[in-house]
């Protein structure tokens, strides 16, 4: 059972945060242990089981980019930096280069600002062109598009997933 088939959801990426929410207190509820302290051995461990899983699908589901990288896994697709665009790695080895001269206070507190809102308007627009990407994907799905246009968007959602993966790790690296 996929985290999708959990909340009982098609395999989309723009779900309604309150929606998904309710929907994890009332299984929540409805799988709680206490429930089950006079429940037979068996029934005990399916609820404890459940419980588990309920966590870890909403854990997964309620943010945007997990819940991206999990469709893509269940789809048979692995985010891979190493296929980054040479432009694309260039300019990271720019901004780690600027990173270290912060760290090592050869730069400006200017400096390091302006870098710090350079490395978040990146940020801001591999998540812009994720999002864009998620409600395509969501569209195609809709419209129960051939196997092979699901396959070249999810083709999509793993460069953009790759790409932004070294964005996020230089994020990290400024604060």
């Amino acid at each position: 059972m996929n985290f999708f088939e959990v909340f009982n959801l098609p395999r989309i990426l723009n779900i309604d945060p309150k929606a998904l929410e309710r929907k994890f207190h009332e299984l929540s509820r409805q799988y709680h242990p206490d429930y089950f302290t006079t429940a037979p051995e068996i029934e005990k461990q399916k609820a404890l089981h459940m419980t588990a899983i309920l966590n870890d699908a909403y854990r997964t589901l309620r943010h945007p980019e997990r819940r991206v990288e999990y469709l893509l896994n269940i789809h048979g697709f692995k985010p891979d930096g190493s296929k980054a665009p040479k432009a694309l790695l260039m300019e990271i080895f720019e901004l780690n280069e600027q990173i270290e001269e912060v760290r090592s206070g050869t730069a400006s507190p200017e400096q390091a600002r302006s870098l710090a809102g350079l490395i978040r308007e990146k940020r801001e627009r591999f998540d812009a062109e994720l999002q864009a990407a998620s409600r395509e994907w969501d569209s195609l799905v809709a419209d129960g598009a051939p196997e092979t246009k699901l396959k070249q968007q999810l083709e999509k959602l793993t460069e953009i997933v790759s790409e932004s993966s070294y964005i996020r790790n230089l994020e990290g690296e400024t604060h």
